[in-house]
């Protein structure tokens, strides 16, 4: 065996010095293996077609509930959560990503997403149910209380609506609505501060833009916030999310006179009105998910984002 020494490397023989090197190598590609698993292990999520600041905010801060490692990019996700404010997700470089679909709109689930957000009930396209109202902020105890006001009913809304509209015209036969959005406005301006504006009244038209069972958007949590009883039209199972007994649901009448004859009952019978105040205006369901101190609801859907 032909003996070698180098004063740089203190090796005696080369094959002592390709044992080191094999070594080392192997070291570090047990190292690289291990950096890449870590890797693997933390989420890189990227938001796309999705342009509203607030609703991702809202979604970091769920994210945050799960033990679950992630970071936010603006490249090289491995989870894409999109919506409906384009069609980026769809490039070919992103057909192997795990796409999550949220949206509070009328939109039906997607059935490429691999996780679907939306208002509908069921669990069908991996669908989870998670109306929009939820992602805005509000007090979990919120309820309505007596106030000294004796303006009639109010109506903001900036969009057309025939089915909205109509509902206010009709229950303006009975007293004006001051409308003081972009649509039907009537008093000479429009509104900076909804809730302030709206909590001048004792009644507020919430109404969706479509009759779709499980859409629930912010417009009757925004008459809860106004500390005015609501006057709903739009899901008919709105009762899973809010307590039926503080607002009017115009689902539960046969027709509109029916609906205008409980307004004015409850406009001038003061024992009637006030029965609507004092009670949690959330639904049992979701007061016991807000008052869950593991925040059972939050995680699991952090975790399914995740995942």
């Amino acid at each position: 065996m032909v003996k070698y020494y180098c004063m740089y490397c203190n090796f005696r023989t080369i094959r002592e010095y390709r044992l080191k090197l094999h070594i080392e190598n192997e070291h570090n590609l047990d190292l690289l293996k291990t950096d890449l698993n870590k890797n693997e292990s933390e989420k890189r999520i990227q938001f796309m077609d999705l342009s509203y600041d607030l609703i991702i905010k809202r979604f970091i801060k769920i994210l945050n509930k799960s033990d679950k490692k992630f970071k936010i990019v603006e490249n090289n996700p491995n989870i894409i959560f999109f919506s409906t404010q384009g069609n980026n997700h769809k490039k070919d470089i992103y057909k192997n990503t795990k796409k999550i679909f949220f949206t509070g709109e009328n939109v039906k689930p997607k059935i490429y997403a691999n996780l679907n957000l939306t208002f509908e009930n069921g669990t069908k396209n991996n669908n989870f149910r998670l109306p929009l109202w939820l992602l805005y902020t509000f007090d979990k105890s919120m309820k309505l209380s007596k106030k000294n006001v004796k303006k009639f009913c109010c109506f903001v809304y900036s969009n057309n609506v025939k089915i909205r509209n109509d509902l206010c015209k009709n229950i303006s036969k009975y007293k004006k609505v001051d409308c003081g959005g972009k649509c039907l406005n009537n008093i000479g301006y429009r509104v900076k501060n909804k809730i302030n504006f709206q909590n001048q009244y004792k009644f507020c038209i919430a109404s969706e833009n479509s009759l779709t069972p499980g859409y629930t958007t912010e417009k009757i949590l925004h008459a809860f916030k106004s500390n005015c009883i609501p006057i709903y039209y739009g899901s008919n199972t709105v009762i899973d999310d809010f307590n039926p007994e503080t607002f009017i649901n115009a689902n539960n009448f046969k027709n509109t006179d029916e609906l205008i004859n409980y307004i004015k009952e409850v406009d001038n019978n003061d024992k009637l009105f006030n029965s609507f105040m004092n009670k949690p205006v959330f639904s049992k369901k979701w007061l016991e998910i807000f008052n869950d101190p593991n925040e059972t609801f939050y995680k699991n859907l952090a975790n399914k984002i995740l995942k």
